[in-house]
C-alpha cells in the first residue's frame, strides 16, 4: 500500500470551562502522510432504518503514543480510531482502523 495520502491525529485534551465543569477538547498534530482504504458497502440496522458506516483504515509510521482514545481526520472527515495494531510485515508501520465520528 502507497502512503501518498495526508491525514492529521487529532489527540484529546482534558480541560475545565470557566464554570469549573470538564471539557474534551481535539488537538491536532501536523499533517502526516499514510495509505487511506475504505471499506465499501458498510451498513447496520437501527431501530429498524439502514444506515451507512463510513469505516477506513489508515497505515502510517508507527507512533507508540497514538492509541484509541484518538481521532484521524482525512478529507475533512473526522474518523475515531477503533484499533491500532502494528504491521505484522513492517513493524516500522501501523495501521489504524476507524469509523466516522458522530
Amino acid at each position: 500500500m502507497t502512503m501518498n495520502d495526508r491525514f492529521t491525529l487529532l489527540k484529546p485534551s482534558v480541560g475545565r470551562d470557566a464554570a469549573g465543569q470538564p471539557t474534551q477538547d481535539w488537538v491536532a498534530l501536523p499533517e502526516r502522510w499514510g495509505g487511506v482504504l475504505f471499506q465499501t458497502g458498510a451498513e447496520v440496522m437501527r431501530a429498524n432504518a439502514a444506515v451507512v458506516v463510513k469505516r477506513c483504515s489508515i497505515r502510517a509510521n508507527y507512533d507508540p503514543a497514538v492509541d484509541e482514545s484518538w481521532r484521524a481526520r482525512h478529507l475533512g472527515v473526522e474518523y475515531n480510531i477503533a484499533s491500532v495494531q502494528r504491521d505484522p510485515k513492517d513493524r516500522l508501520k501501523m495501521f489504524l482502523v476507524c469509523e466516522a465520528a458522530k
